[in-house]
């Protein structure tokens, strides 16, 4: 991995841990294992995460970040086309990630980083940041979602992801629909 630009080498960690998150639950995955599995030292590792829940994190954070810069979310509905199809192409990595809910939980992180991405929408959109009144609603859409993004990944009876981004679509209020 000398000598590798930053982004190709953060890219193979990422690629690597994801492998292992497919066999296993990630209080199972250590840092050596992905060292060992990326061929790299943990001094490389470290340069570019601070630990495991660093690297699950940055999945998600890459995807949404992807799903932004190519403008594919003009709605609700498209986002959650786009974020569902990235969690099929994937499940068991997602399921493992979500089984995980201690400290630097991927459902907090979820959260978290889908709620900063809407407080810079609303900035970018309106100008001025989300409202003391409209900050409790803004959380309650992104816990909605996370939840029903979390309960459609390990439902055995799951319906399309069609029907589910239609949902969350038809359950989020107008004035924050405008968000998008």
């Amino acid at each position: 991995m000398n000598g590798m630009p930053r982004d190709i080498t953060k890219q193979h960690i990422t690629d690597s841990f994801n492998i292992l998150s497919r066999k296993y639950q990630l209080d199972k995955i250590t840092v050596n294992m992905i060292v060992e599995a990326a061929g790299i030292s943990k001094a490389t590792f470290y340069r570019h995460f601070l630990d495991k829940y660093d690297v699950m994190n940055y999945n998600y954070k890459r995807a949404l970040d992807e799903i932004f810069a190519r403008n594919a979310c003009k709605s609700w509905n498209e986002l959650f086309l786009n974020i569902l199809t990235f969690i099929e192409k994937d499940v068991d990595r997602v399921k493992h990630a979500f089984l995980y809910l201690g400290a630097n939980s991927y459902e907090q992180y979820v959260f978290d980083y889908s709620f900063n991405r809407m407080k810079e929408k609303c900035i970018e959109k309106r100008g001025v940041e989300l409202g003391d009144d409209e900050i409790y609603t803004a959380k309650l859409i992104i816990y909605g979602c996370v939840y029903a993004v979390k309960d459609w990944v390990f439902s055995k009876k799951r319906i399309t992801k069609q029907a589910l981004a239609l949902q969350i679509d038809n359950a989020i209020p107008d004035k924050y629909k405008a968000l998008l």
